[in-house]
Protein backbone atom coordinates (compact mmCIF):
# COMPACT_ATOMS: atom_id res chain seq x y z
CA UNK A 1 0.00 0.00 0.00
CA UNK A 2 1.29 3.56 -0.76
CA UNK A 3 -0.24 6.33 1.13
CA UNK A 4 0.33 10.28 1.51
CA UNK A 5 -0.27 13.29 3.12
CA UNK A 6 -1.91 15.93 1.24
CA UNK A 7 0.26 19.61 1.09
CA UNK A 8 0.06 22.80 0.15
CA UNK A 9 0.93 21.99 -3.34
CA UNK A 10 -0.96 18.82 -3.83
CA UNK A 11 -4.74 20.48 -2.37
CA UNK A 12 -6.99 21.44 -5.03
CA UNK A 13 -5.96 18.44 -7.64
CA UNK A 14 -7.84 15.66 -8.92
CA UNK A 15 -6.94 12.22 -7.12
CA UNK A 16 -6.17 10.33 -10.14
CA UNK A 17 -4.06 13.46 -11.85
CA UNK A 18 -2.22 13.23 -8.36
CA UNK A 19 -1.83 9.76 -8.32
CA UNK A 20 -0.36 9.67 -11.82
CA UNK A 21 2.53 12.27 -10.35
CA UNK A 22 3.05 10.80 -7.07
CA UNK A 23 3.94 7.62 -8.29
CA UNK A 24 5.52 5.31 -10.80
CA UNK A 25 2.17 3.55 -11.47
CA UNK A 26 0.71 3.00 -14.61
CA UNK A 27 -2.33 5.22 -15.57
CA UNK A 28 -3.99 1.37 -16.70
CA UNK A 29 -2.94 0.36 -12.91
CA UNK A 30 -4.17 3.21 -11.35
CA UNK A 31 -7.53 3.86 -12.91
CA UNK A 32 -8.23 0.24 -12.17
CA UNK A 33 -7.31 0.65 -8.96
CA UNK A 34 -10.41 3.02 -8.61
CA UNK A 35 -12.92 0.89 -10.48
CA UNK A 36 -11.88 -1.80 -7.80
CA UNK A 37 -12.02 0.69 -4.68
CA UNK A 38 -8.90 0.43 -4.03
CA UNK A 39 -8.43 4.07 -3.11
CA UNK A 40 -9.62 5.69 0.20
CA UNK A 41 -9.20 9.36 1.03
CA UNK A 42 -9.87 9.10 5.00
CA UNK A 43 -10.90 5.78 5.36
CA UNK A 44 -13.37 6.32 2.88
CA UNK A 45 -13.91 5.35 -1.18
CA UNK A 46 -13.50 7.81 -3.70
CA UNK A 47 -13.81 8.13 -7.38
CA UNK A 48 -10.91 9.77 -9.45
CA UNK A 49 -12.58 13.16 -9.57
CA UNK A 50 -12.57 13.44 -5.68
CA UNK A 51 -10.64 16.89 -5.27
CA UNK A 52 -7.63 16.28 -2.55
CA UNK A 53 -7.57 18.99 0.16
CA UNK A 54 -4.49 19.66 2.58
CA UNK A 55 -4.54 17.53 5.11
CA UNK A 56 -6.07 14.33 3.60
CA UNK A 57 -4.89 11.22 3.96
CA UNK A 58 -5.01 8.94 0.81
CA UNK A 59 -4.07 5.21 0.38
CA UNK A 60 -3.49 3.27 -2.39
CA UNK A 61 -3.90 -0.05 -2.15
CA UNK A 62 -1.19 -0.80 -4.46
CA UNK A 63 2.14 -2.20 -5.26
CA UNK A 64 5.00 -0.69 -3.40
CA UNK A 65 7.50 -1.25 -6.36
CA UNK A 66 5.29 1.31 -8.01
CA UNK A 67 6.53 4.29 -4.82
CA UNK A 68 8.02 6.83 -6.51
CA UNK A 69 11.66 7.09 -6.63
CA UNK A 70 13.44 9.81 -4.43
CA UNK A 71 13.79 13.09 -6.37
CA UNK A 72 17.28 14.23 -6.46
CA UNK A 73 18.36 17.74 -7.73
CA UNK A 74 22.00 17.44 -9.41
CA UNK A 75 21.66 20.29 -11.55
CA UNK A 76 24.28 23.83 -11.23
CA UNK A 77 22.27 26.07 -9.07
CA UNK A 78 23.54 28.72 -11.42
CA UNK A 79 20.54 31.47 -12.30
CA UNK A 80 20.56 35.00 -13.88
CA UNK A 81 17.56 36.24 -10.93
CA UNK A 82 16.01 39.57 -12.41
CA UNK A 83 12.88 39.73 -10.01
CA UNK A 84 11.86 37.39 -7.22
CA UNK A 85 9.03 36.95 -4.86
CA UNK A 86 7.70 34.29 -2.31
CA UNK A 87 5.89 32.86 -5.23
CA UNK A 88 7.62 33.47 -8.52
CA UNK A 89 10.63 34.39 -10.39
CA UNK A 90 11.75 36.16 -13.34
CA UNK A 91 14.94 34.93 -15.01
CA UNK A 92 17.42 35.74 -17.92
CA UNK A 93 17.73 32.82 -19.77
CA UNK A 94 21.45 32.72 -21.72
CA UNK A 95 21.44 32.14 -25.46
CA UNK A 96 22.39 27.86 -25.50
CA UNK A 97 21.04 26.92 -22.52
CA UNK A 98 17.63 24.55 -23.20
CA UNK A 99 14.41 26.02 -20.83
CA UNK A 100 13.72 21.66 -20.74
CA UNK A 101 15.70 18.88 -20.47
CA UNK A 102 15.43 16.62 -23.62
CA UNK A 103 17.40 14.18 -25.32
CA UNK A 104 20.54 16.13 -26.35
CA UNK A 105 20.73 18.22 -23.06
CA UNK A 106 20.14 17.45 -19.35
CA UNK A 107 21.65 20.29 -18.34
CA UNK A 108 18.17 23.02 -18.19
CA UNK A 109 17.01 26.46 -17.37
CA UNK A 110 13.96 24.33 -15.54
CA UNK A 111 16.63 21.81 -14.11
CA UNK A 112 18.81 25.40 -12.89
CA UNK A 113 15.92 26.49 -11.19
CA UNK A 114 14.83 23.63 -8.74
CA UNK A 115 18.34 23.32 -7.89
CA UNK A 116 18.45 27.30 -7.47
CA UNK A 117 15.37 27.11 -5.07
CA UNK A 118 16.47 23.74 -3.08
CA UNK A 119 19.55 25.02 -2.41
CA UNK A 120 18.03 28.03 -1.02
CA UNK A 121 15.66 25.83 1.95
CA UNK A 122 12.50 27.29 -0.67
CA UNK A 123 12.37 23.82 -1.88
CA UNK A 124 13.10 20.14 -0.44
CA UNK A 125 12.13 17.63 -2.74
CA UNK A 126 11.93 14.92 -0.34
CA UNK A 127 8.81 17.07 1.02
CA UNK A 128 6.65 17.09 -2.38
CA UNK A 129 4.43 14.36 -3.11
CA UNK A 130 3.62 15.51 -6.86
CA UNK A 131 4.98 19.07 -7.09
CA UNK A 132 8.34 20.58 -8.41
CA UNK A 133 8.67 24.57 -9.41
CA UNK A 134 8.33 24.38 -12.88
CA UNK A 135 8.53 27.45 -15.86
CA UNK A 136 5.50 28.95 -16.74
CA UNK A 137 7.08 29.91 -20.23
CA UNK A 138 9.49 28.70 -22.66
CA UNK A 139 12.34 29.96 -24.94
CA UNK A 140 13.98 28.29 -28.15
CA UNK A 141 17.76 27.42 -26.85
CA UNK A 142 19.08 30.20 -29.21
CA UNK A 143 16.88 32.57 -27.22
CA UNK A 144 17.80 34.69 -24.72
CA UNK A 145 15.45 36.48 -22.35
CA UNK A 146 12.81 36.27 -19.32
CA UNK A 147 11.49 32.98 -18.57
CA UNK A 148 8.85 32.72 -15.15
CA UNK A 149 9.04 30.20 -12.93
CA UNK A 150 6.20 29.07 -10.29
CA UNK A 151 7.41 28.30 -7.04
CA UNK A 152 4.32 26.44 -5.67
CA UNK A 153 1.36 24.85 -7.14
CA UNK A 154 -1.45 27.49 -6.83
CA UNK A 155 1.61 30.24 -8.30
CA UNK A 156 2.03 28.12 -11.53
CA UNK A 157 -1.98 27.53 -11.86
CA UNK A 158 -2.49 31.44 -11.75
CA UNK A 159 0.33 32.35 -14.12
CA UNK A 160 -0.28 29.76 -16.67
CA UNK A 161 -3.91 30.67 -16.24
CA UNK A 162 -2.76 34.54 -17.31
CA UNK A 163 -0.58 33.37 -19.71
CA UNK A 164 -3.13 31.32 -21.99
CA UNK A 165 -5.66 34.42 -20.92
CA UNK A 166 -3.12 37.50 -22.24
CA UNK A 167 -2.73 38.86 -19.04
CA UNK A 168 0.58 38.70 -19.21
CA UNK A 169 2.38 40.73 -21.94
CA UNK A 170 5.96 39.52 -23.41
CA UNK A 171 7.86 42.04 -25.78
CA UNK A 172 10.96 41.04 -27.59
CA UNK A 173 13.91 42.36 -29.19
CA UNK A 174 15.41 41.18 -32.58
CA UNK A 175 17.99 42.27 -35.38
CA UNK A 176 16.31 42.04 -38.69
CA UNK A 177 17.53 41.25 -42.55
CA UNK A 178 16.37 44.79 -43.56
CA UNK A 179 14.09 47.18 -42.22
CA UNK A 180 10.20 46.04 -41.97
CA UNK A 181 8.08 48.52 -43.53
CA UNK A 182 5.55 50.40 -42.67
CA UNK A 183 7.67 50.51 -39.26
CA UNK A 184 5.19 49.60 -37.05
CA UNK A 185 2.15 46.65 -38.25
CA UNK A 186 -0.14 43.86 -36.09
CA UNK A 187 0.08 40.69 -38.56
CA UNK A 188 -2.33 38.31 -38.54
CA UNK A 189 -1.93 34.80 -39.93
CA UNK A 190 -1.98 31.19 -39.37
CA UNK A 191 0.94 29.14 -38.15
CA UNK A 192 1.84 25.36 -38.63
CA UNK A 193 4.78 23.15 -37.25
CA UNK A 194 6.29 20.03 -38.74
CA UNK A 195 7.41 18.26 -35.54
CA UNK A 196 10.07 16.06 -37.60
CA UNK A 197 12.00 19.41 -38.93
CA UNK A 198 11.31 21.27 -36.03
CA UNK A 199 10.02 23.90 -38.89
CA UNK A 200 7.18 26.21 -38.40
CA UNK A 201 5.09 27.30 -42.06
CA UNK A 202 2.97 30.71 -41.84
CA UNK A 203 0.25 30.88 -43.59
CA UNK A 204 -1.03 27.58 -45.17
CA UNK A 205 -3.46 26.43 -42.38
CA UNK A 206 -2.50 25.14 -38.28
CA UNK A 207 -3.33 27.81 -35.97
CA UNK A 208 -3.43 31.50 -35.75
CA UNK A 209 -1.10 33.64 -34.69
CA UNK A 210 -0.76 37.54 -34.12
CA UNK A 211 2.18 39.93 -33.58
CA UNK A 212 2.93 43.45 -33.49
CA UNK A 213 6.29 44.91 -34.10
CA UNK A 214 7.66 48.31 -34.35
CA UNK A 215 11.57 49.32 -35.95
CA UNK A 216 13.78 51.06 -33.53
CA UNK A 217 16.24 51.27 -35.20
CA UNK A 218 17.75 50.89 -38.70
CA UNK A 219 21.26 51.45 -40.49
CA UNK A 220 19.86 50.13 -43.75
CA UNK A 221 21.04 46.74 -43.98
CA UNK A 222 19.41 45.88 -40.49
CA UNK A 223 17.10 47.22 -37.93
CA UNK A 224 16.64 46.40 -34.08
CA UNK A 225 12.86 45.68 -33.94
CA UNK A 226 10.42 45.36 -31.02
CA UNK A 227 7.75 42.71 -30.43
CA UNK A 228 4.93 41.64 -28.55
CA UNK A 229 3.07 38.13 -29.16
CA UNK A 230 0.05 37.69 -28.58
CA UNK A 231 0.07 34.55 -29.65
CA UNK A 232 3.36 31.58 -28.51
CA UNK A 233 3.49 29.52 -31.22
CA UNK A 234 6.22 27.33 -31.80
CA UNK A 235 8.97 29.99 -33.67
CA UNK A 236 6.32 32.50 -34.05
CA UNK A 237 8.89 35.63 -33.97
CA UNK A 238 11.06 33.68 -36.28
CA UNK A 239 8.97 32.09 -38.92
CA UNK A 240 6.31 35.61 -39.20
CA UNK A 241 9.34 37.71 -39.81
CA UNK A 242 10.95 35.74 -42.51
CA UNK A 243 7.48 35.55 -43.96
CA UNK A 244 7.14 39.49 -44.46
CA UNK A 245 10.93 39.11 -45.76
CA UNK A 246 12.89 39.60 -42.68
CA UNK A 247 14.20 37.06 -41.38
CA UNK A 248 15.97 37.56 -37.96
CA UNK A 249 20.51 37.90 -38.32
CA UNK A 250 21.71 34.55 -37.69
CA UNK A 251 18.83 32.42 -38.32
CA UNK A 252 19.60 29.59 -40.72
CA UNK A 253 16.66 27.77 -40.12
CA UNK A 254 14.30 30.78 -41.42
CA UNK A 255 16.76 31.84 -44.48
CA UNK A 256 18.72 34.42 -42.97
CA UNK A 257 21.82 32.18 -44.74
CA UNK A 258 24.05 30.05 -41.86
CA UNK A 259 23.68 30.63 -38.64
CA UNK A 260 26.68 32.21 -36.44
CA UNK A 261 25.31 31.86 -32.71
CA UNK A 262 21.93 31.41 -33.42
CA UNK A 263 18.93 34.35 -34.18
CA UNK A 264 19.50 37.37 -32.48
CA UNK A 265 16.35 37.53 -30.55
CA UNK A 266 15.67 38.21 -26.63
CA UNK A 267 12.64 38.31 -24.50
CA UNK A 268 13.91 41.47 -22.59
CA UNK A 269 10.74 42.86 -21.22
CA UNK A 270 7.03 41.14 -18.96
CA UNK A 271 4.09 43.17 -18.06
CA UNK A 272 1.52 41.47 -15.70
CA UNK A 273 -2.07 42.57 -16.20
CA UNK A 274 -3.41 39.86 -13.30
CA UNK A 275 -5.74 41.57 -11.11
CA UNK A 276 -7.53 38.51 -9.20
CA UNK A 277 -6.12 35.69 -7.11
CA UNK A 278 -2.97 34.83 -5.58
CA UNK A 279 -1.01 36.91 -7.96
CA UNK A 280 -3.40 40.16 -8.11
CA UNK A 281 0.03 42.10 -6.40
CA UNK A 282 1.74 41.56 -9.95
CA UNK A 283 -0.97 43.94 -11.44
CA UNK A 284 0.49 46.60 -13.53
CA UNK A 285 3.80 45.39 -12.57
CA UNK A 286 6.65 45.78 -15.63
CA UNK A 287 10.42 43.56 -15.70
CA UNK A 288 13.01 44.30 -17.78
CA UNK A 289 16.53 42.91 -18.44
CA UNK A 290 18.89 45.04 -16.39
CA UNK A 291 20.52 47.80 -18.73
CA UNK A 292 24.02 46.75 -17.03
CA UNK A 293 23.00 43.22 -18.26
CA UNK A 294 25.33 41.51 -21.39
CA UNK A 295 22.37 41.47 -23.87
CA UNK A 296 23.40 43.47 -27.44
CA UNK A 297 20.26 43.84 -28.69
CA UNK A 298 19.08 46.02 -25.77
CA UNK A 299 22.17 47.68 -25.03
CA UNK A 300 22.35 48.66 -28.90
CA UNK A 301 18.60 49.60 -29.09
CA UNK A 302 18.81 52.94 -27.05
CA UNK A 303 22.08 54.15 -28.50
Amino acid sequence: MLSFIINKNDAGKRADKFLLRATDAPASLIYRAFRRKDIKVNKKWIKESYILTEGDELAAYISDEFAKKEKTVSAPAEVDIVYEDENIAVMNKPKGLPSQPDKAHSDALSERFKAYLSKKGEYRPSEENSFSPALCNRLDTNTAGLVIGAKNALALREMNEAIKARRVRKFYLCRTVGTPSPASATINSTISKDRETNRSTVGEGGKEISTTYRVLKSDGDTAIVEIELHTGRSHQIRAQMAAIGHPLVGDGKYGAGPAQGGQELTAYKIAFMTDSGLLRYLAGKEIKIPLQGTDALQRDSIH
